[in-house]
Formats: structure tokens, C-alpha cells, sequence
């Protein structure tokens, strides 16, 4: 088939011709989407709090019961957005630390970096977990909000640290 010939010379490169992988490129991409993500979490919570669809899950970390509720509801809906985007940056502050420490492992300030964000994460998802147990006590929902804010600033830290830092060099180690 002709087409299928055209297709296969344009989208593959063959079984010879192996296709380049840029770590570092892919590294930033994963630190902006963490970043990103982190701050989409914290309007998504805004939004939450501003809907008062603060206990339209009233458990955790299911939703009425369920992994995928009934989203026909506008406060369900908004509360699992929350959740599931507060998911996503949760995936992508722990690939951030495991790829720092599988391909950057000398980097000290990124390791802490990362690390540091992952572990103010842990809070935060706890602190989210006692937000719905605790009937959203103001105190409980101040410091999630505050760890939150934590959790995005040290996100866009290491996401600016990659975007930054000279193409040879990551953190302003000397050059040999």
C-alpha cells in the first residue's frame, strides 16, 4: 500500500535508527507540568471553597463511596476536579524527586529541592484528608491552603531552576 509506505517512512525511523531522548528536556517539561498542575490544584480549591463544594465528597479519599462519582452534580464535580488535578500534581512532584535522584543525583540543591516539595506535598494531601474529616475546621482549611501555596512555590522553583540554568551545567556546578 502506498499510503502505508508514506506513513511508516514519516513516523517511524526504523528499527537502525534509534529515536534521541533529551532527559533534560523531558526533565523540564515534567517540572513545568508539576508546577502547573500544582497551581490548577489551587484555583480548582479556590473554586471549591467558593462554590461551598467543600464536603460535596464527604469522605475521603473516595467520593460518596466511589472512585469516579456522579459528577451530574456542578459541587461534586468541581470537589473530584480538585481531587483529580491535585492527583496529577502529585504524580508529577514525585517524578520530579525520582528523576532528580535517578539522573542528577550529584545536584544536591535539586535533590533538596524536590525533596522538600515532596514532603510539604504529603502534608498537604494529609491536611487534605483531615479538611473533609474535620467538617472543614477554618484552622485545618488555613493550612492546607497554606501548604498548598508551599506546594506550588517550591514546584516553580525547580521548574525555573531547569528553565534557567546553562545547557552544560544544572545548578552553577563548575564546569570541567
Amino acid at each position: 500500500m502506498r499510503g502505508e509506505g508514506l506513513s511508516r517512512s514519516i513516523f517511524s525511523r526504523g528499527p537502525d535508527l534509534p529515536v534521541p531522548f533529551d532527559r533534560r528536556r523531558f526533565y523540564q517539561v515534567v517540572a513545568i507540568l508539576a508546577a502547573a498542575s500544582a497551581y490548577a490544584t489551587i484555583v480548582l480549591g479556590g473554586t471549591v471553597r467558593g462554590m461551598g463544594a467543600g464536603l460535596a465528597c464527604p469522605d475521603w479519599p473516595l467520593c460518596h463511596g466511589s472512585v469516579i462519582p456522579d459528577v451530574r452534580d456542578p459541587l461534586v464535580a468541581v470537589e473530584y476536579a480538585h481531587r483529580l488535578v491535585a492527583a496529577l500534581t502529585s504524580f508529577c512532584l514525585l517524578l520530579t524527586f525520582v528523576l532528580a535522584l535517578l539522573w542528577y543525583r550529584t545536584e544536591v540543591r535539586l535533590i533538596t529541592l524536590t525533596g522538600l516539595g515532596l514532603a510539604i506535598l504529603v502534608a498537604q494531601v494529609a491536611f487534605g484528608a483531615l479538611t473533609i474529616t474535620s467538617s472543614l475546621d477554618p484552622v485545618v482549611v488555613t493550612i492546607h491552603l497554606a501548604l498548598g501555596a508551599a506546594t506550588f512555590g517550591f514546584a516553580l522553583m525547580v521548574a525555573l531552576l531547569l528553565l534557567w540554568s546553562p545547557s552544560g551545567r544544572l545548578m552553577g556546578s563548575p564546569s570541567r
